[in-house]
């Protein structure tokens, strides 16, 4: 697989033909880069409870081929229970394992494991200024030094079960989801990065889980207590306002477009699913697939340079019912919803890292 990140760079050459330089000949300024997807990580959570381990599986975007197991290939062991996390930063990759109570770090071209950061519990990531930040079920949020590979800093505890978070500016947004008590919080917790002091929480939907961003404005995505509130995805805009967007139980940005899945009940706990995309220029929700072909989603993730569009379910068991603990499936498609092919992946595929790189257009 193709593993390298690169930048390539075209150099415009002045010539001097024994004539001299006239203001005309000034040397146009260089293009923005272009960013290309090489090809995608996706972290399989496997089945604790069915003492099944998760997994690193490939797609290669030259090859259209996507191999299964490959941290364990490279390293020689298992990745553990639990992984519900991993970023690229810099040159090394960074797995949250839940349930193994570490933060494994690789080599983002290798796959070679570069040790481990132990912690308990750890959640979601985010990197800012040579530091990787780490949510856990602690009710804290921990920077993690990249050279060193060792805790930093800590905030207070904010919170209880801490879910996602993401870098805007100097400050660090988190989720603070639910308690041990399984009751569910209403609040994304603001702290700066500098020293991780907390500067206020912001009133959401409650049971907040996932956050992105395009750069300027979050969008945060609640998934409600089960009942008589609804999973929401929210904005929340550049002076920390919130403003209710659609529906949504997972979700993923791109150009300018939220893709989610909506999944709610009825009064007999049948599970009600929706494939949908919000359009944020236009204001506009519109649905994106039917998804017959997909049993019990885990996840949806959209490539921000290809536009193809990543949903991921598991597999169906013998009696025709859903296989928590076998081998999961993903299925891509275009970004007007168009299904492009089908992949076999590890068990419950639930993150997506887009691996990418950058050159300057002549």
């Amino acid at each position: 697989m193709k593993k390298n990140i690169y930048f390539s760079t075209f150099l415009i050459l002045g010539m001097t033909l024994f004539t001299a330089c006239t203001e005309d000949d000034d040397t146009p300024p260089p293009a923005d880069p272009v960013a290309v997807t090489e090809g995608v990580f996706i972290l399989n959570e496997g089945a604790y409870f069915y003492g099944v381990s998760g997994s690193l599986s490939y797609l290669d975007y030259e090859s259209q081929t996507l191999s299964n197991g490959v941290f364990a290939a490279k390293n020689g062991r298992a990745l553990g229970a639990t992984p519900n996390d991993a970023i690229i930063y810099g040159s090394k990759m960074y797995i949250a394992t839940t349930d193994e109570n570490r933060l494994e770090v690789v080599n983002a071209t290798t796959l070679e494991s570069l040790g481990f950061v132990t912690m308990t519990s750890p959640r979601k990531l985010a990197a800012a200024g040579g530091k990787v930040f780490v949510t856990s079920y602690m009710g804290t949020v921990c920077g993690i030094d990249t050279t060193r590979l060792e805790i930093v800093a800590e905030s207070e505890k904010i919170g209880g079960n801490l879910e996602g978070i993401v870098v805007r500016g100097q400050y660090l947004y988190v989720c603070n989801a639910w308690n041990s008590d399984y009751t569910y919080n209403n609040n994304v917790v603001k702290l700066q990065i500098s020293d991780l002091a907390k500067v206020k929480d912001i009133t959401v939907t409650c049971n907040p889980v996932r956050l992105t961003t395009d750069g300027a404005d979050i969008y945060v995505q609640s998934t409600g207590n089960y009942a008589d509130v609804l999973p929401s995805i929210q904005r929340l805009d550049a002076v920390d306002q919130i403003t209710p967007l659609c529906q949504g139980t997972y979700m993923s940005y791109a150009s300018h477009k939220i893709y989610y899945i909506s999944m709610t009940y009825d009064e007999n706990w049948n599970t009600i699913t929706r494939y949908g995309v919000y359009d944020l220029l236009k204001g506009e929700d519109a649905e994106f697939i039917a998804g017959e072909e997909i049993l019990s989603p885990c996840a949806i993730a959209a490539d921000p340079n290809s536009g193809i569009v990543y949903v991921s379910s598991y597999g169906q068991g013998a009696m025709g019912g859903i296989d928590y603990s076998g081998a999961g499936y993903i299925v891509a498609y275009s970004s007007d919803g168009t299904m492009l092919k089908k992949y076999d992946a590890g068990v419950a595929p639930s993150v997506f890292v887009f691996q990418t790189s950058s050159y300057y257009a002549q």
